[in-house]
């Protein structure tokens, strides 16, 4: 419930905008028809002189989580201020002032906020550059699928919850301009919640290998999504340039060539950019779509305990009431398939613990993903601030790495690491990298190789650490 002082021009525009939002208002004032004008848009109001006693007031004003301080009228204003900030003490207290110089003043008496013409003005001019960017984005976006029949979307060979939601959700945007669209990757859907997603949403993926990629050429357009360079890939045809890039993640890779490219590294998910591409192209989401963009920022941002930002939790309100929150429940909490509890009681039995850091070399395994479930569950460790989990799928070494250290950005730690010999990347608090094993692929001795591998991989981290981190004990 919010409290407005002042049914001016000013206050009546905030008690608007409160209501378009379904909130509940209270406004007050001594001018009748000011306090008219309120009423007939659903606010409650009352109408008083604030400025001579509260004591007399109808309402409680403890009750109030946000209070809005309206009047143009300076000494009222921190009269009101002072006497509000005393019998409430946990609101959220909005007042305005002539100017900034006012700014600190108003904030030693206890207002959260103060509104003044240039900071005003400055707020404006800001909204209006994303507004901008927003709108000249889904412009440039258009014009590159428009005349265009049919668009291949591709996500890395083994989609996470982000890359499936943002696929699907440019599959349907796509689709409402006409656009035939199908999406492809070219490994395996292997968390368990990853499969419960795709199946309870029944979603369409296809996946193709190598030899049939040759398929994505027959396609007007083509898109990369949430795919932070092609070596994260093997149905890319190398020779084709993509014609759309959507991304989220940290690369040092060569900007690639694309008709159009919306790469945002301080964004938590790619989920979150296709919401307002969804927004921007208003397109009335199914509660299946919904759900599953949920799900891929929630899983990317880790329940926003690590990197997001205003735009996440902006995608999130919007989303909130158009989810099914018994299938997200169902996704959020899927069974754990024996493969992958082998896999955790490795990542224990293991483990090795280096000051803040462990690390465990699993071996070989059949997911990457279970790699990144090991090392989600090593970081819960006491005193434990990074975890790095190794492990070997078939011709290639998957490292999975989580980090709650704010001094270390483990993204380029990993990246820095280990991107000229394969592929990496991520964000400060995740990331991930693959290594080819080349000619060692054949070595008969498996368990001299995992070894070798593993203590190759943790020399190199902790050299690269060092290089980084001069006070490392």
């Amino acid at each position: 419930m919010s409290l407005i002082f002042g049914a001016g021009r000013i206050g009546y525009a905030v008690a608007l905008v409160l209501k378009s939002r379904g909130k509940e208002v209270v406004v007050i004032d001594k001018n009748i028809k000011a306090l008219n004008r309120a009423k007939n848009i659903g606010c409650h109001t009352y109408l008083y002189d604030f400025t001579k006693s509260f004591s007399l007031m109808e309402i409680t004003i403890s009750k109030f989580k946000e209070i809005i301080i309206t009047t143009s009228n300076y000494k009222t204003n921190i009269e009101a201020l002072k006497i509000l900030r005393e019998l409430n003490k946990e609101a959220f207290i909005i007042t305005n002032a002539p100017s900034s110089e006012h700014v600190p003043g108003l904030m030693r008496m206890g207002a959260d906020f103060v509104v003044t013409p240039d900071r005003s003005m400055a707020q404006i001019i800001i909204n209006q550059l994303e507004l901008s960017h927003s709108w000249r984005n889904k412009e440039l976006l258009l014009k590159v699928l428009e005349n265009s029949k049919s668009l291949a979307i591709v996500t890395h060979d083994n989609p996470d919850p982000d890359a499936m939601s943002s696929a699907y959700a440019l599959k349907v945007i796509a689709e409402s301009l006409n656009i035939k669209a199908d999406i492809y990757h070219g490994g395996e859907i292997g968390h368990e919640g990853n499969k419960m997603m795709v199946e309870l949403l029944k979603w369409d993926f296809k996946k193709i290998n190598e030899y049939k990629k040759f398929i994505l050429k027959e396609y007007d357009k083509i898109a990369l999504i949430d795919l932070p360079n092609l070596s994260n890939t093997t149905i890319f045809p190398s020779e084709t340039n993509p014609n759309i890039i959507i991304d989220h993640h940290y690369t040092e890779e060569v900007e690639l060539d694309a008709e159009f490219v919306d790469i945002r590294p301080k964004v938590g998910a790619t989920a979150t950019i296709m919401t307002s591409y969804l927004r921007d192209f208003e397109i009335k989401l199914n509660e299946e779509l919904a759900t599953g963009l949920m799900y891929g920022i929630l899983v990317d941002t880790n329940n926003f305990k690590r990197n997001f930002e205003k735009d996440d939790m902006e995608a999130v309100h919007y989303l909130k009431s158009k989810i099914n929150g018994e299938l997200l429940n169902i996704i959020e909490n899927p069974n754990i398939s024996s493969n992958t509890f082998d896999v955790l009681s490795k990542a224990i039995n293991n483990k090795k613990i280096y000051d803040r850091h462990v690390v465990s070399n699993v071996g070989y395994i059949e997911t990457k993903e279970s790699l990144s479930q090991a090392a989600d569950l090593l970081l819960k460790l006491e005193s434990i601030t990074v975890s790095l989990v190794i492990g070997i799928i078939e011709e290639y070494v998957y490292i999975s790495a989580r980090s709650r250290d704010k001094n270390i950005d483990i993204s380029k730690i990993i990246t820095k690491t280990f991107s000229k010999m394969g592929s990496a990347g991520g964000h400060m608090n995740f990331a991930a990298a693959k290594i080819s094993l080349g000619e060692f692929s054949y070595t008969e001795d498996k368990d001299m190789l995992v070894k070798i591998i593993g203590d190759t991989v943790s020399e190199y981290y902790f050299k690269t650490l060092k290089y980084n981190n001069k006070n490392l004990t």
